[in-house]
C-alpha cells in the first residue's frame, strides 16, 4: 500500500503537537486537591470538573475493600505509575506487536516514528517518561490510519466480541426474568392460596363466632333454669321448713297438755310419747300429695309406707298410679304386678294393669286384663270404653262394637261411648246408624269438635257434601286451628267442583301443617282443575321436596306440564312416577299421551299396551291406542281399538266419532263390511256428533280424600 509521504508528516506533526499538550495537561480525578498542588489551579472546562496541573503523580480513584476484609470499609490508595511497566505492558500487547510488525517491514513508518521521537527529545523528565507511551498510542493511530485492513480487522474482532458479550448477558437476564416469572407465578399461587386460606379462616370465625353466641345464649338460658331452680329451691325449703315448723306444733301441742294436766293432777309421771306415723297414715298423705300434682312426692311418701309394710298392696297400686303420670310405664307395670299379687280381688289393680300393657302395646295382655277386671266388676263402664278401644285398634271389630253396646247400656248419655261407636259404625259401613250415633251425642254435648268432623267425614262419603260442609264448618267454628278440618273440607268442596273455595282450604291447611306432602298435591289438583297449571307445578314440587315418593305429585304436575305444551319435562315427571310405581295404570297413560305429543308413536303403543296390560278396562288407554294406530295407518287394529273402547263405555263420544271417521274413511273395502257385519247397530250411538276433549283419568281425588285425616 503507497501512502504519500507528505500525508505520513503532517500526521506526524499533528500527533506531535497533540501528544506535547496532553503531556503537560493530564487531569487529576482525585475529588480532593492535593495539598502540593501548585497555587495557579484554575478550571479547565466548561463543565466544572475541578482539575489541577501535576506532572509529578496521578491520583488513583478510591476503591471498595474486597468482602474478605471484616471491617468493610473504604480505603483510598494514591500512588504513582510506574511508566517503565505501561511501556512495557503497551509492548507486550497485540496492539505493541502490530507496531513492532508495521516499523520493521515499512520504512517510511520506521522514519515517521523516529522524527516523532526526535521532536520529543527536548521535553522535561517527566515528559520523556512518557513520550515513549505516547509515541506507541500515536503510532497505533498511525497504524490504523495506514492500514485499513488491519482496522477494520480489528474492529470486526472487537464487534464480534462485544456482540458474544451482549448475547451472554442478554441471556443471563432473560434467565434471571424467566426465574422471575416462575417465582412471580409461585408468588400468585401462593397468593391465591393464601386468599382461600382468609376466607377459610374467616368462615371458620363466622362459625366460631356462631357457636359463641349459641353457647352464650345456652348460658344464659342454663342461668334462667338455675334462677328458676333456686327460686323452685328456695319455696321448697320454705315449705318444708313450715311443715316442719307446723309438725313441731303438732308434736308439742300434746306435750303441752300432758304438762298442764300433770300441774294440775300434780302426778309425777310423765305423759307416754307421741307415736310415730303408721304406713296408713303415710299412705293418705301420699294420695293427698298426687291429688296435688306432688307426684315425686307421693312417690317418696308411698315408698315410706311401703318400707313400714311392705305387704300393703294399695301402697303398691297408688306407686304405679305415681309412675304411670311419670310415664314411667315398666316401673308402674311392676308396682300393678306386686299389687295383684298380694290382692287379686280389685277390679282396678287388673284395670290399670291393662291400660299399662296398652302403653306397652302389649295388647294380648291388655285384653286378658281388662277381661280379668270385668270378671270382678262387669258393670264398669271404663272398662268396657276401654276395652272396645283397643278391640278396634286390633281391628276386631265386631267384638269392640258388642264393648260398646256393654258400655253404652250401662250409661245410654256417655257422649264418649256414641262417639267411638259412631265411629266404629262408619268402619262397618254402617253409615246412617253411625250418624244417628253422632247426631246423638250432639245433643248432649254440641261443642265437641271432634263429632262435628267425624259426621262431615261419614256425609262426605254419603256424598252429602253440602252436609259435609256443613258439619265441617260447625267444626271450625269451634276449633279453626285444626288443619285436618281444612284439608278435608277443601276435599269436600274439590268434589262438587268448588275449585277455588278447595284451593283456599288448602292454602288455610298449610299455614298450620306446611310440610303434609299431602295438602300440598290436593291444592295443585284443584290449581290444574282451575287451569293454573304453573301454579299446579309449583304445588306438586312442594309435594314432591317434602315427599320425594309421592308418585302421585309426579304424575300430576306431568298433566300440567303437558297442559303448558312442555313435553320433554311432562316425559321425565311421568318417568318418575313410573320409577316409582310400576303397578300403577296411570302413570303409563300418562306417558302414552307425552310420546303422542312428541310423534313418537311406536313407543305411546308400548305405554298404551302396558296400560292395558295393568287395567284392561280402561277406555281411555282402548282409545288412545286406536288413534295411535290409525296414524300409523293400522287401520283393522285402531278400528278394533275403539271399538272395545264403546264397549267398556258406550256413550265415549271421541271414540264414536274415531270410529265413525274411520269408516268412511274405508268405505268400500271389504273390512268395513266384516265390521258392519259383526257389530250391531245397537251397541254404537251415533247420533251424538260432538266432539268431547279426552279427559284426564278420574281420580277420587286428593289422597285420602274419602278417608279423611284422623284427628289426633
Amino acid at each position: 500500500m503507497n501512502v504519500s509521504k507528505t500525508a505520513i508528516l503532517t500526521l506526524a506533526a499533528l500527533s506531535s503537537q497533540s501528544l506535547t499538550t496532553e503531556a503537560k495537561a493530564t487531569p487529576n480525578i482525585n475529588p480532593y486537591p492535593q495539598t502540593n498542588a501548585p497555587e495557579n489551579s484554575h478550571l479547565t472546562d466548561s463543565i466544572n470538573i475541578s482539575s489541577s496541573r501535576s506532572t509529578q503523580s496521578i491520583s488513583t480513584p478510591e476503591i471498595l475493600v474486597s468482602k474478605a476484609h471484616n471491617n468493610h470499609q473504604l480505603i483510598a490508595t494514591s500512588s504513582t505509575p510506574n511508566l517503565n511497566q505501561i511501556r512495557g505492558v503497551l509492548n507486550n500487547s497485540w496492539l505493541g506487536k502490530i507496531v513492532e510488525f508495521s516499523t520493521e517491514n515499512n520504512h517510511q513508518f520506521r522514519q515517521i516514528a523516529y522524527q516523532i521521537a526526535l521532536q520529543t527529545d527536548g521535553e522535561s523528565e517527566a515528559s520523556l517518561d512518557l513520550n515513549p507511551t505516547l509515541t506507541l498510542l500515536n503510532t497505533l493511530l498511525l497504524v490504523a490510519t495506514l492500514l485499513p485492513p488491519v482496522t477494520i480487522s480489528f474492529f470486526w474482532l472487537l464487534r464480534r466480541l462485544v456482540i458474544k458479550e451482549l448475547v451472554g448477558e442478554v441471556s443471563k437476564r432473560l434467565k434471571k426474568i424467566s426465574e422471575l416469572e416462575s417465582n412471580l407465578n409461585k408468588s400468585q399461587k401462593l397468593f391465591t392460596e393464601l386468599e382461600s386460606h382468609i376466607v377459610t379462616a374467616k368462615k371458620s370465625i363466622e362459625f366460631l363466632h356462631q357457636e359463641a353466641k349459641i353457647s352464650q345464649s345456652s348460658v344464659e338460658q342454663i342461668e334462667a333454669l338455675k334462677s328458676q331452680f333456686l327460686m323452685q329451691l328456695q319455696v321448697i325449703i320454705s315449705e318444708a321448713q313450715e311443715a316442719k315448723h307446723q309438725a313441731i306444733q303438732e308434736i308439742n301441742y300434746p306435750v303441752k297438755s300432758a304438762t298442764k294436766s300433770v300441774k294440775n293432777t300434780q302426778d309425777p309421771k310423765l305423759s307416754e310419747k307421741q307415736p310415730e306415723m303408721t304406713a296408713d297414715d303415710y299412705l293418705k298423705l301420699g294420695e293427698k300429695q298426687f291429688a296435688e300434682g306432688q307426684y315425686n312426692q307421693a312417690l317418696a311418701t308411698f315408698e315410706k309406707a311401703i318400707s313400714l309394710n311392705s305387704a300393703l298392696s294399695e301402697a303398691w297400686f297408688k306407686r304405679g298410679n305415681v309412675f304411670v303420670k311419670l310415664q314411667r310405664y315398666a316401673d308402674a307395670l311392676a308396682a300393678y304386678d306386686r299389687a295383684t299379687s298380694m290382692n287379686s280381688d280389685r277390679f282396678e289393680y287388673w284395670f290399670n294393669r291393662g291400660n299399662v300393657f296398652v302403653k306397652l302395646q302389649r295388647y294380648s295382655e291388655a285384653l286378658a286384663s281388662y277381661d280379668k277386671s270385668l270378671s270382678l266388676k262387669p258393670d264398669y263402664v271404663e272398662i268396657w270404653l276401654n276395652r272396645g278401644i283397643l278391640l278396634r285398634k286390633l281391628q276386631q271389630y265386631n267384638e269392640a262394637l258388642v264393648s260398646y253396646q256393654q258400655a253404652l247400656s250401662i250409661q245410654p248419655q256417655n257422649v264418649d261411648i256414641l262417639h267411638n261407636l259412631g265411629a266404629l259404625l262408619g268402619k262397618l259401613e254402617r253409615y246412617e246408624d253411625a250418624i244417628a250415633a253422632f247426631e246423638k251425642a250432639l245433643k248432649i254435648q254440641p261443642n265437641k269438635f271432634e263429632i262435628w268432623y267425624n259426621r262431615g267425614n261419614l256425609l262426605g262419603k254419603l256424598q252429602s257434601f253440602t252436609e259435609a260442609i256443613n258439619s265441617y264448618d260447625k267444626a271450625l267454628k269451634i276449633q279453626p286451628d285444626r288443619y285436618e278440618l281444612w284439608y278435608n273440607k277443601g276435599a269436600v268442596l274439590w268434589q262438587i267442583e268448588k275449585y277455588k273455595e278447595a284451593v283456599i282450604c288448602y292454602d288455610q291447611a298449610i299455614k298450620l301443617m306446611p310440610d303434609d306432602y299431602e295438602v300440598w298435591h290436593n291444592r295443585g289438583v284443584a290449581l290444574g282443575a282451575l287451569e293454573k297449571h304453573e301454579e299446579a307445578v309449583n304445588s306438586y314440587d312442594q309435594a314432591i321436596k317434602i315427599y320425594p315418593q309421592c308418585y302421585q305429585a309426579f304424575l300430576g304436575k306431568a298433566e300440567a306440564l303437558l297442559k303448558l305444551e312442555k313435553y320433554e319435562e311432562a316425559l321425565t315427571s311421568c318417568n318418575h312416577a313410573i320409577a316409582i310405581n310400576k303397578e300403577n295404570y296411570e302413570g303409563w297413560l300418562c306417558q302414552g299421551r307425552v310420546l303422542e305429543k312428541l310423534s313418537t308413536y311406536a313407543e305411546a303403543l308400548t305405554a298404551y299396551d302396558r296400560t292395558i296390560a295393568i287395567n284392561n278396562n280402561s277406555y281411555e288407554a282402548w282409545g288412545r291406542k286406536g288413534i295411535v294406530l290409525e296414524k300409523m295407518k293400522r287401520y283393522k287394529e285402531a278400528l278394533a281399538c275403539y271399538n272395545r273402547a264403546l264397549a267398556i263405555k258406550p256413550d265415549d263420544s271421541e271414540s264414536q266419532l274415531k270410529r265413525r271417521t274411520l269408516l268412511s274413511e274405508l268405505q268400500g273395502k271389504e273390512v268395513v263390511n266384516e265390521q258392519n257385519k259383526s257389530n250391531s247397530p245397537a251397541n254404537l250411538d251415533v247420533s251424538n256428533s260432538q266432539d268431547k276433549k279426552l279427559k284426564k283419568t278420574q281420580k277420587n281425588h286428593p289422597i285420602l280424600a274419602q278417608k279423611g285425616k284422623a284427628v289426633k
